[in-house]
This record gives structure tokens, sequence and C-alpha cells, in this order.
């Protein structure tokens, strides 16, 4: 049960990384009109900037919805004790992620002495 899981929840991660990178390369395609100035806003750019706008709220949506079911279905998995020991490791799991992240931040800013320098931190666990 549960490879059958982790298998359907991979199969799911790798479409969506598929839509993400059409929609970066639909991005990066994007053609200037010729004499345009680099940043200067058109209504063609900014019809375009808003279909991707809302692609990558749709891969967002999908992402959230795969982790509700994910998670659904471990818990259906487990037995009611094993489900609680999950979800209070996930929650301490999750604060000392934070916890970590703003102490990273924090040291970041120290270094740079500028706020507005810190450039966000992202953790991936394979």
């Amino acid at each position: 049960m549960i490879n059958t899981l982790h298998c359907k929840t991979i199969r799911e991660e790798e479409r969506m990384s598929s839509r993400m990178a059409t929609i970066q390369e639909e991005i990066t395609e994007m053609p200037m009109k010729s004499g345009q100035v680099v940043g200067e806003s058109s209504e063609e750019v900014e019809r375009a900037m808003d279909a991707h706008h809302l692609s990558l709220a749709g891969i967002v949506r999908d992402a959230d919805k795969l982790r509700l079911s994910t998670l659904k279905e471990v818990m259906g998995i487990l037995t009611p004790r094993q489900g609680v020991n999950f979800l209070v490791s996930t929650k301490k799991l999750h604060l000392s992620m934070h916890e970590w992240g703003k102490k990273m931040k924090h040291q970041s800013v120290g270094r740079k002495g500028n706020r507005d320098e810190v450039v966000g931190t992202s953790v991936c666990f394979k």
C-alpha cells in the first residue's frame, strides 16, 4: 500500500514539474516587441503574464490537493496511534524547519547588514 502511494505521488509530482518547466520555458520565450525598452510594460506582456500567473496558481492548487490527498491516504494506512505520532512528528519537523529558517535569515542579515538584501532560503529533502 505504501509503495503504491509512493509511486502515485511521484507520478503526480513529475507531472506538476513538467507543467512548471513548460511555464518557465514559455516565460523565457516571450518575444519582446522591437524597440521595446527592457522593463517597459505593454498590454501584450501584461496579458501573457496574467495567463502565466493563472497557470502557476493552478500548479500551486494541484500541489496542495496532492499534499492533502497523500496525507489522507497515509492516515488511512496507519493505525490511530501511528497516525497521531506521525502528525505530531511532522508538526515538530515543520516548527524546527521554521525556526532554522528564521535563524539562517537572522545570520544572513547580520552578515549583510541590510535586511532588504536577504534572499529566501529553501530546503528540499529527497
